[in-house]
C-alpha cells in the first residue's frame, strides 16, 4: 500500500496507532502531578454537573428509556437511587444529564469539553467490570481529555469553516480511549477500538443555531453511548478501520478537509498533558460568555457596585458575540433555558442582578423573569472590529455606568476558571453541593460532602464500588 494511500504516513504510523501504542502503555506512576490534580477537579465537576441535570425532563425520559430496555443490571444510573442498567443504556442517560445547565469543564485554547466525554464511559465500564482502582479512573480520564483536547487543538481550520461541532466529534475518540483503557486494552486493541468508533463520529452546529431542540443538552449521551459499542467490540475482536485520524477518509480528512496539525496530536506525548489546561466553569452558560461576566464581576467588586447602583452596562462585542446578544421573554424558564445558556445579554444582565450567575436562573421561572424584566434592559452592545479573532473567545471589554453618573471600565482576557484564573476550592465544592441540591433526588449534605472527600481521595480507593454507591 503507498503512502499516499496513507495520507502520507507510513503503514502502521498513522497519528491513531502512535496514540494507541500510548493508551496501553502509560499507567498511573507516569502521569505528572498537575495532571493527577487537574483530573480529579474535573471528575468532581462533571458529577456535580449530573446531579444537576438529573431534574431535566428530557434526562428523566432519557432515565425511563434506559430502564425499560432492560439488560444486565450492572451500572448505576447517577441520582436514581440505586437503579443499574446495562452500561451503553447508563451512559446514555448519565451522559444525557451532563450538558443540561452547559456547566461543564472545558478546555479553551482546544474547543471540547473532555471530561464530559471521558468520565461516564469509563465508570460504565469499570463498574461492570468490577475491581477497578481510582487511580484506573484517574489515568483513563487524564488520557482521555488529553486525546480530546489534543485533536481539538490540532485543528487548523476556524470554528465555524466546517458544520462539525468539535466537542462531540473529538470527544468520541476520547469516550472510547477511556472506555479501552478501563478494559485493559492493548495498543491494537487501541488502535480497533478508534477505528470502530470512526463510522460513529457525528455532531454538527445544528443543535447551537437551532432553538427549542433538545440535542444541544443530551449530546453526550447521544455520541459517547457509542464509545461503550466501539470498545466492547474492539475487546471481542472486531476490526476497526486503519488510518483512523490521517487516513484519505480518516477523522481529519473526512471532516476537516485535512486541516490539522500532526505535531499537536502526537508531539510530546507522555510529556505534556492537556488535561492539566482544562478549565472549569464557576456560572452555569456557554463558555464563550465567561470573559464577559467575569470582566463585569470584577468590575463590581472593585468599586463595590451593587445592582441599584447600576444605570447601564455597555458591552463591546465581535462578530460571535454579537449572534449572542439576543432578546429573551418572560416565560423562558424552563421551556427554553437551554436557549438562555447561550445568550450573553441574559448571562450579563443575571450577573450583576445576583452578582452571580445562580443555577436558579436556568430553574425557577420567576427568578429567570426578574431578571429579563428587570435587569436586561440595563444591558446594551456594541460591535468592534477589535473584537474579532480566530479564537471564538472573544475579550471581556465592558462599560458600567452608575446612576450617579460615574463610568468603569473592566477587560477580561482570561476568565475564571481557566488554570491561570483557577476557582478556588471552596468555590468547586460550593458549585458540587448547589448541583447536587437541585437534583431530582436532591443528596444530603452529609453525602455529598462524602462524595467530594471521596473523589479527593481518589487514588487511594482500591475499588471505586464505594463511590459508586454514593452517586447512585
Amino acid at each position: 500500500m503507498s503512502n499516499a494511500s496513507h495520507g502520507g504516513q507510513e503503514p502502521g504510523n498513522d497519528a491513531s496507532d502512535i496514540y494507541a501504542a500510548h493508551l496501553a502503555r502509560v499507567g498511573y506512576s507516569d502521569l505528572p502531578g498537575n495532571a493527577i490534580t487537574a483530573v480529579k477537579a474535573s471528575i468532581l465537576d462533571t458529577l456535580a454537573c449530573v446531579y444537576a441535570g438529573t431534574s431535566s425532563p428530557d434526562v428523566i425520559e432519557m432515565q425511563g428509556a434506559a430502564k425499560k430496555w432492560g439488560g444486565q443490571p450492572s451500572c448505576t444510573l447517577i441520582g436514581t437511587g440505586g437503579v443499574k442498567v446495562p452500561p451503553v443504556n447508563a451512559v446514555l442517560a448519565n451522559g444525557s444529564a451532563i450538558h443540561q445547565d452547559d456547566f461543564d469543564d472545558c478546555h479553551d485554547n482546544a474547543p471540547s469539553h473532555p471530561t464530559s466525554a471521558s468520565l461516564i464511559p469509563a465508570l460504565a465500564v469499570a463498574e461492570e467490570m468490577g475491581g477497578v482502582s481510582g487511580k484506573d479512573i484517574i489515568v483513563a480520564v487524564a488520557l482521555a481529555n488529553d486525546l480530546t483536547c489534543r485533536l481539538s487543538k490540532s485543528i487548523t481550520a476556524r470554528i465555524f469553516d466546517h458544520p462539525w461541532f468539535r466537542a462531540p466529534v473529538c470527544g468520541l475518540f476520547g469516550a472510547t480511549a477511556a472506555a479501552a483503557k478501563i478494559r485493559k486494552a492493548t495498543a491494537a486493541q487501541h488502535r480497533h477500538a478508534l477505528g470502530l468508533a470512526l463510522p460513529l463520529v457525528g455532531g454538527t452546529w445544528a443543535s447551537i443555531h437551532h432553538l427549542d431542540s433538545s440535542v444541544r443538552a443530551v449530546r453526550d449521551g447521544l455520541n459517547y453511548h457509542n464509545a461503550i459499542l466501539a470498545s466492547e467490540l474492539a475487546m471481542r475482536g472486531l476490526r476497526g478501520d486503519p488510518d483512523v485520524f490521517e487516513g484519505p477518509y480518516g477523522f481529519f480528512n473526512a471532516y476537516y478537509g485535512g486541516q490539522f496539525r500532526r505535531e499537536d496530536v502526537i508531539g510530546k506525548l507522555g510529556e505534556h498533558y492537556e488535561s492539566a489546561y482544562v478549565s472549569l466553569k464557576p456560572w452555569p452558560s456557554m463558555r464563550n460568555l465567561h470573559n464577559m461576566v467575569t470582566s463585569v464581576l470584577n468590575v463590581m467588586q472593585k468599586h463595590n457596585l451593587t445592582f441599584e447602583q447600576i444605570a447601564k452596562v455597555e458591552m463591546e462585542v465581535g462578530k460571535i458575540n454579537l449572534t449572542r446578544c439576543r432578546p429573551a421573554s418572560v416565560g423562558a424558564v424552563p421551556s427554553h433555558r437551554i436557549d438562555l445558556l447561550s445568550n450573553l445579554v441574559f448571562a450579563v444582565a443575571g450577573a450583576i442582578r445576583h452578582r452571580n450567575i445562580p443555577l436558579a436562573l436556568f430553574h425557577d421561572g420567576k427568578v429567570a423573569d426578574d431578571v429579563i424584566i428587570n435587569a436586561m434592559p440595563k444591558v446594551s452592545w456594541k460591535y468592534s472590529e477589535r473584537q474579532d479573532t480566530a479564537s471564538s473567545f472573544e475579550n471581556g471589554r465592558v462599560e458600567i455606568t452608575t446612576v450617579s453618573g460615574q463610568s468603569f471600565k473592566g477587560e477580561c482576557t482570561t476568565a475564571l476558571g481557566h488554570p491561570d484564573n483557577p476557582m478556588s476550592v471552596e468555590l468547586r465544592k460550593a458549585k458540587f453541593l448547589d448541583c447536587s441540591k437541585i437534583a431530582a433526588r436532591p443528596l444530603p449534605e452529609k453525602q455529598a460532602l462524602e462524595i467530594i472527600e471521596m473523589v479527593e481521595r481518589l487514588e487511594d480507593l482500591p475499588d471505586i464500588a464505594p463511590l459508586m454507591k454514593l452517586l447512585a
